[in-house]
């Protein structure tokens, strides 16, 4: 039975840091390096001796990406205080290091850069063991190598790639000290892969992605198949085609036509491709009325390698999310156009929402607390909305203003006219020197109810008198805030711990014309997220338009990045 590697780490004990030579650090001013005390201790260690060293310089030209000086510190940390080899014994690798490199070379399963941590290297690495003894001065570019790569998988397994604050401000990167998860977890791990798990995301929608990922990975090695014949025309239910096989093949590889599924005529568009074209639709963002046009041709062709992609930037976005949400907190995925609300981990709510135009104001993807609810809310219309929208109405129809309820106010919020406004003020108006308030009620624009963000001025979850919006499949239509299907649900459910707010008591705070301000006494998580890719509990896979950009942008920053 080999040692136990740990006990190396406490070999060598360190001396008095005074002893030790400075380090210079990039602000100017200087830290103590552990090798001093290394080579004080034994001159004869010179595997400790040559790692600190290596350490220290920060990089590694046997790694594809030689320059580690982001993660020094956490290789210290690693190491210290011996600096002892910690993934070889008695000169070969250990069962832990072996499997790790497998890990590593698995990387794209979990949704990661497999160079990043070296894969393509790490046979010829090992080959190296199986002839002469390695040199000792190898054995410790091969154990660094493997240090810098582990750290860098298991970072990036924990919490992403990237900075999420480069792209959902409010979101910031927790520490996490990958160095001590390493110590512990893996070094003498039985079961490695079991191990690493732990450091990924909790996340239930992050674990369905993940297996989503592995299913079309296979997708894709086995290839695209056969295209989809398309039709000028669209292609109804009941009527010739000819490409009823490849159709077929298609949807069977998409799980959408169950493999038992009988094919009676093969010249005929019919059931059950009918129902299974109906349901390929509705995963991917189509009216799933089983009807082959322009739309539902598109989808079929994309290639599974993008679907796979679409995958891989969810598990990036998944993992920039906090590893504790809370007891309660709400989601919004922009290109799907839906709410949840979680409690306890379980989705207790769910409904449609419109957002901003992917062809104006987006809805930007950010994390806040809601911590206000005001019922029956005034709308302060945006400065772009009243020069652009409702100025030109105004100088069309004198009494636009009467009609729509719209009070012009100064910004004391003091009302200065309603209707038919001289010009003069319509110059104000226009320039922002006046505001229009649209008054509160059934007819305006936000609802009967707006929900709060302290940090995101004029950017709320609100109702909306425009109920006919959500009857459409792609709902981008609003001026950047987020319009709810179901207010009073969700006002329900936000006040729902408090005794005071009972359901009837919400439902009457929603009549009259007066507007009511409750200010939350637990403020209310809310992470609004950008997934093209959502997996539902029963595995099924649902794909959406990248519709603000944010994937392309997401996939240039991620082939960009260096470890």
């Amino acid at each position: 039975m080999r040692p136990s590697p740990l006990p190396l780490f406490a070999v060598v004990t360190l001396a008095v840091m005074a002893t030790a030579p400075a380090h210079a650090r990039s602000d100017g001013t200087t830290t103590r390096t552990p090798c001093g005390a290394v080579r004080a201790l034994s001159e004869a260690d010179n595997a400790s001796l040559r790692l600190c060293q290596q350490v220290e310089a920060g990089e590694l030209r046997d790694l594809h990406w030689p320059n580690f000086s982001s993660y020094r510190e956490q290789v210290r940390q690693f190491y210290a205080p011996g600096f002892a080899l910690a993934w070889t014994s008695n000169g070969v690798p250990t069962p832990q290091a072996q499997a790790l490199i497998q890990e590593f070379q698995r990387a794209e399963q979990k949704g990661l850069e497999a160079e990043d941590y070296d894969a393509s290297h790490w046979a010829d690495r090992l080959a190296r063991f199986s002839s002469t003894p390695i040199p000792s001065e190898e054995l410790v570019r091969f154990d660094l190598a493997l240090t810098v790569s582990a750290l860098r998988y298991v970072s990036h397994l924990h919490h992403g790639r990237l900075n999420p604050a480069d792209f959902q401000p409010g979101l910031k990167r927790a520490p996490y000290d990958a160095a001590g998860f390493l110590k512990r977890e893996i070094v003498e791990a039985t079961d490695v892969a079991a191990a690493l798990a732990k450091a990924e995301p909790s996340w239930p929608e992050y674990r369905l992605a993940l297996q989503a990922l592995q299913d079309y990975l296979v997708l894709v090695s086995y290839g695209e198949g056969e295209p989809i014949l398309q039709t000028r025309e669209d292609l109804y239910p009941n009527t010739a085609y000819s490409g009823v096989i490849q159709l077929a093949a298609r949807l069977r590889r998409t799980g959408d036509l169950p493999a038992e599924a009988k094919i009676v005529r093969p010249e005929i568009y019919e059931e059950p491709l009918v129902s299974a074209v109906k349901r390929f639709e509705g995963r991917n963002g189509i009216e799933p009325d089983g009807i082959i046009g322009a739309d539902t041709y598109r989808q079929f062709d994309i290639p599974f390698a993008q679907r796979a992609t679409q995958l891989k930037l969810a598990l990036e976005r998944w993992r920039w999310l906090p590893a504790d949400a809370g007891q309660r907190f709400i989601t919004v995925n922009l290109p799907e156009f839906r709410l949840r609300a979680f409690e306890s981990s379980r989705q207790t709510l769910t409904m449609k929402v419109v957002i901003g135009e992917a062809s104006g104001v987006h809805t930007p993807s950010f994390a806040d607390r809601m911590d206000s609810i005001v019922f029956r809310p005034y709308w302060r219309i945006p400065l772009h909305v009243q020069r652009y929208e409702i100025l030109p109405d105004v100088r069309r129809d004198p009494h636009y203003l009467w009609k729509n309820h719209i009070e012009v106010v100064n910004a004391s919020g003091q009302i200065v006219a309603m209707d038919q406004p001289v010009p003069a003020v319509l110059q104000q108006i226009e320039s922002g020197k006046l505001a229009l308030r649209q008054q509160p009620g059934d007819g305006n624009a936000m609802g009967l109810v707006k929900f709060v963000f302290p940090s995101r001025e004029g950017l709320y979850l609100h109702g909306t008198s425009e109920t006919n919006l959500f009857s459409s499949y792609r709902r981008d239509f609003s001026h950047g805030c987020i319009r709810l299907e179901h207010p009073l649900a969700l006002a329900s459910w936000v006040l729902r711990n408090s005794t005071e707010w009972t359901p009837a008591r919400v439902e009457d705070a929603m009549v009259g014309n007066q507007s009511l301000n409750v200010k939350l006494g637990n403020p209310v998580p809310v992470f609004v997220v950008y997934d093209t890719a959502v997996v539902e509990e029963n595995g099924d896979v649902h794909f959406f338009d990248d519709i603000y950009g944010q994937d392309a942008a997401l996939e240039k920053a991620l082939a960009a990045a260096q470890p």
